[in-house]
């Protein structure tokens, strides 16, 4: 991909509202601002969200079934029952049900987990789970983060088994019949928050079972498969984070302290993002890759020794997972270098491939292309895959309309699985794109940035330590993100393992620090003192403590120029652009010396350009500025020429303008085959005696040219200076010689964008 820009999306607000709100919340106009377009414009909603409320818990028997609930698992808890908790093997599930279970067995209750295998029985409840667990002596199942459709599951549950759903996943049309459901989605729910994680419906439950609706023991347990799971961090959400994460600082549960310590988190000021990033891919890993309740005994283990063996053997499944998942891009990387044109949307597969990690490489991949992706492992003859979307598809919807030849499928808006016979992968290839292709708009194709504000005060360190009361940031309340116009940047380089981020410098009437993860592909984009609008955060450097800001997004001015001049393998990198970008033209000195890969109009120097980008293939014979001027509706030009080109170029230059040294050398071999009568022209090397140096002598008298046929003239002392065409070649060979430099290596204030 060259160079994919971004739509920027900046927001406004009241000016001067800000500025009251901020006095009143003793805070700086920026956050008040920031506070406004969120929805918290007046000083109670403002305070409550940044300092918390005084009742942050919603009374929990408020939720449907609820009563019904408790009093079943008292009579569980009260008779000696065996109860069996029921849950999915991410983490908001693992969480579920450690906190659950945690909960029981401080009851003294007879309880016990089950997780399901993701691999061999799937997502949620089963028959031969259930029958399983009947035979185990349970009457009581109590699922978390499940069970809401499981319709027939139920229905065909061993007849003394009661069954009670937590759950808070989309509510179907039909319910299970199950002993009770718990979900504040349900239509004649009364809860008033809708968006609980299911570790929050199980932490409800624990509170109606304890009659104490400010009961938050094991909080931390909930804000971690709270964050985890991506739900809203707002209202009753964003106060289980705030408290959880304050009490993970202080936790007594030696699994999830094992669990910090092999994961290198920090112990205090611990963040959603440290939760997003570090803790939870550790327990996500081990459900991808082997068997979720590995993660479960770690959280509820009071046994140190246990749990450090269980916290390093996640570590490993994590970095397992993390070499499975750059296995599979690298894979689906090279598959995708095989295809003509990469548009519209991605479609891979291939044996092989980890069914639970394919999810995680289709992220990445629409994160890169901003393209719908569905990612294929194929087995035995099917083929599961997982999708995500752009904002601009409901990707659900899109396998909908296929789904006269999918087996199986579902999932929501941006993100779903399917499954289908493997004969049938080409066709719907072919109807997926084309479903894209007409539902989407071009626009949409295009990534969106969106901007809180410009500020116009100097972002400080105060003003950061302003910025995180806005803490705990996640879904629906993302760290906030701040835009400089007219920025320069100073010494870009790549950096990292594999270098492929970015850290420089920026500067204004202030200067920044500045890293842009896995984005050291726009180096060749990026010349000292290139002048930007930059998208950013500003965050604490962990390393260093010092303030720093982390680019999103750098939106260049004028005419976006590629400096590839320093890149040999440049048909493949053409190759590639030609492949994900849709007209280019290739500038060459010679179209049908052109030997680079098909797909792009090619042109010559001089030629006025039809296409929004453009290639200069070949080492120019134009100055660069001179091309430059040419650009006017131009928005990205690639320079691919290269040393090599420049190489050949001055190795044909010297042959076709020879300077004295050339010329002396051509007379001698003339004169040599001269002595035994006339030869032809075609017997000489050219490189080493061209059709130039043949005019020049001819022109000086001393040999005569007829076609071909060269024979001997007079012999005199001349000059060369004495032939006009050799005085001519040198003037242009100069010309051209300065010209192949420049170009090549002109200085790089030629090239800034102003």
């Amino acid at each position: 991909m060259i160079f994919q820009e971004k739509n920027w999306d900046i927001k406004e607000y009241d000016e001067a509202k800000a500025e009251q709100l901020a006095e009143n919340l003793n805070v700086s106009p920026l956050v008040a601002g920031i506070l406004i377009e969120r929805g918290f414009g007046d000083v109670k909603s403002a305070k409550a969200f940044i300092y918390g409320s005084e009742k942050p818990f919603n009374a929990p028997f408020l939720l449907k079934d609820m009563e019904k609930a408790v009093e079943r698992i008292e009579r569980a808890v009260n008779t000696g029952e065996q109860i069996t908790i029921y849950g999915d093997y991410d983490v908001d599930g693992i969480t579920a049900s450690s906190l659950l279970y945690l909960y029981l067995k401080g009851r003294g209750s007879k309880v016990n987990t089950y997780i399901p295998r993701r691999k061999s029985e799937g997502y949620g409840l089963n028959d031969e789970a259930l029958k399983h667990i009947s035979e185990g002596g349970t009457n009581l199942v109590v699922t978390v983060d499940c069970g809401i459709s499981a319709v027939s599951e139920v229905i065909g549950a061993p007849k003394n088994m009661d069954i009670i759903i937590t759950d808070h996943h989309t509510v179907p049309e039909q319910l299970p019949p199950a002993y009770a459901i718990i979900n504040p989605k349900q239509k004649d729910c009364a809860y008033p928050f809708k968006e609980l994680s299911g570790v929050g419906i199980a932490f409800k439950l624990c509170q109606a079972l304890e009659k104490n609706s400010e009961w938050n023991k094991f909080i931390e347990l909930v804000a971690l498969g709270t964050v985890a799971d991506i739900v809203p961090l707002l209202g009753e959400n964003r106060e289980i984070v705030r408290h959880g994460l304050k009490a993970m600082e202080k936790t007594k549960l030696v699994g999830l302290l094992a669990l910090m310590d092999a994961s290198g988190c920090p112990k205090e000021n611990i963040s959603s993002e440290n939760v997003s990033f570090v803790i939870a891919p550790r327990l996500n890993a081990v459900g991808r890759l082997e068997h979720a309740q590995l993660a479960v005994e770690l959280l509820v283990t009071e046994d140190r020794d246990k749990a450090f063996k269980i916290a390093s053997e996640l570590n490993k499944e994590n970095s397992i997972r993390q070499d499975i998942s750059r296995s599979i891009q690298r894979e689906a990387e090279e598959l995708l270098a095989k295809e003509e044109h990469i548009d519209t949307a991605i479609v891979l597969g291939s044996e092989g491939w980890h069914a639970g990690v394919i999810g995680i490489v289709a992220s990445r991949l629409v994160d890169k292309y901003h393209l719908p992706t569905i990612l294929l492992s194929i087995s035995g003859g099917i083929a599961k895959g997982s999708c995500r979307s752009i904002p601009a598809l409901n990707i659900y919807d899109a396998l909908a309309s296929e789904s006269d030849i999918l087996t199986q499928f579902g999932g929501h808006s941006q993100a779903a699985g399917l499954t289908l016979p493997e004969e049938k992968i080409a066709e719907f290839t072919a109807r997926f794109k084309e479903y894209v292709k007409n539902t989407v708009m071009p626009s949409d194709f295009l990534p969106k940035q969106k901007i809180d504000c410009i500020p116009n005060t100097a972002i400080t360190m105060d003003v950061l330590n302003q910025i995180n009361l806005l803490k705990p940031f996640g879904c629906s309340n993302e760290e906030p993100v701040f835009a400089f116009k007219n920025i320069r940047i100073r010494n870009p380089r790549a950096i990292g393992r594999e270098r492929n981020h970015l850290r420089f410098t920026v500067y204004n009437e202030n200067t920044y620090k500045c890293v842009m993860w896995t984005k050291a592909g726009l180096l060749p984009f990026i010349c000292e003192n290139t002048s930007v609008n930059m998208a950013f955060t500003p965050r604490i450097n962990d390393w260093n403590g010092e303030m720093q800001l982390y680019a999103e997004d750098i939106c260049f001015q004028g005419l976006v120029i590629g400096d590839y001049r320093r890149f040999k393998k440049k048909n493949e990198i053409l190759q590639n652009m030609i492949r994900s970008t849709d007209k280019i033209t290739v500038y060459v000195n010679d179209i049908e010396g052109y030997k680079g890969p098909k797909g792009a109009d090619i042109a010559l120097y001089g030629d006025v350009p039809v296409n929004k980008t453009v290639v200069l293939y070949d080492l120019p014979k134009i100055h660069l500025r001179t091309i430059f001027r040419q650009f006017t509706d131009v928005k990205v030009a690639i320079l691919l020429y290269n040393i090599t080109d420049k190489a050949e170029a001055m190795e044909l230059l010297e042959q076709s303008h020879p300077d004295r040294l050339r010329m002396v050398a051509a007379y001698k071999k003339i004169m040599e085959a001269l002595q035994s009568g006339s030869v032809n022209a075609e017997n000489f090397d050219s490189a080493i005696i061209s059709k130039n140096a043949l005019l020049v002598m001819e022109e000086l008298g001393f040999i005569a040219c007829d076609g071909n046929v060269i024979t001997l003239k007079n012999i005199k002392k001349c000059n060369l200076e004495d032939s006009p065409l050799y005085c001519r070649l040198q003037k242009e060979g100069k010309e051209l010689a300065t010209c192949y430099t420049e170009n090549m290596y002109i200085k790089e204030e030629l090239l800034l964008r102003e």
